[in-house]
């Protein structure tokens, strides 16, 4: 699960529009957020947001698919 060469947990969120980096630190610390399944709650925690599912109250987030249409 934890990737020392990954992004911090909060800064995912952050960037995903879940929330501010300070309310996803709350949500880590509060047990809202899982990643591959494993509820993280050390604040801190890298992951590889190509590679892990993270989930926050149980819905699926942060998606780096990326999406093309053409016309």
């Amino acid at each position: 699960m934890a990737d020392p060469d990954g992004v911090r947990l909060q800064k995912i969120l952050s960037q995903a529009g879940i929330a501010s980096r300070r309310v996803a630190e709350r949500m880590i610390v509060d047990g809202r957020v899982d990643v591959d399944g494993r509820v993280v709650t050390e604040l801190g925690t890298r992951v590889d947001p190509d590679v892990s599912v993270i989930r926050v109250d149980g819905r699926g987030c942060c998606s780096t698919t990326l999406w093309f249409i053409w016309r």
